[in-house]
């Protein structure tokens, strides 16, 4: 599969002229980083890590159930960042499509995902997917209720614009909220009450030293 084909096939390869105006003209992460906070965003962190763990903890079997909770659901990433973890994760799932919600590096992101696709090749299942350059919150909005299941890695309150600002996403990931789906937050402060919560830790692969915390949530 070409490049050509994997755009035309998975998702837009041009994004809006807001996010290059804001974000796609800073080759720098650290500019991306100040553009942020100058537009009272947040903080454009990067990511990677948090999800890498997840992808690897799942794939390993330390954490199956979230693998089949998420096979045949939608899944949105919130706050994706810039590696094709939460893509990977979803296509091993078995997931019915993937999108990634990335406000500060969609057009990274993007080439990511197409990337790995063409480097697995026919090791990694192919799922439909999309990158949208949005916030999570005004996206969330967006969605119908009941439809989703939603992955959170590394939304830690210090990269959130503000407290009030998490209670909102927290309400919005209730609502939309699939009944058979699954919220899956590692190493995030978003915390949704009135959930079910499962809680696990595991130690990372590549650094047995490091633990890391997983929440599975789902409606009663």
């Amino acid at each position: 599969m070409t490049k050509h084909e994997i755009s035309e096939f998975f998702g837009p390869e041009s994004l809006p002229e807001e996010f290059e105006h804001n974000f796609g003209k800073h080759r720098d992460r650290r500019t991306r980083l100040d553009a942020s906070r100058e537009l009272g965003l947040g903080f454009a962190a990067p990511g990677g890590n948090f999800t890498k763990a997840l992808f690897e903890a799942v794939m390993s079997g330390l954490a199956d159930e979230i693998k089949s909770a998420l096979e045949g659901q939608r899944v949105v990433e919130l706050g994706a960042g810039m590696t094709a973890y939460g893509y990977a994760l979803a296509a091993s799932s078995g997931a019915r499509n993937y999108l990634a919600v990335e406000p500060f590096y969609a057009d990274v992101l993007s080439k990511s995902i197409c990337e790995r696709i063409r480097a697995r090749n026919e090791l990694l299942p192919r799922i439909p997917f999309k990158v949208l350059p949005n916030d999570m919150l005004e996206h969330l909005k967006s969605e119908g209720d009941d439809l989703i299941s939603i992955v959170a890695c590394g939304i830690e309150n210090c990269i959130l614009p503000a407290e009030k600002y998490k209670r909102k996403v927290e309400a919005e990931v209730i609502r939309t909220l699939h009944p058979e789906g699954v919220f899956i937050s590692s190493h995030s402060d978003i915390d949704p009450q009135g959930l079910q919560v499962t809680e696990k830790w595991f130690r990372r692969l590549e650094n047995p030293t490091v633990q890391d915390r997983i929440r599975i949530y789902r409606k009663p």
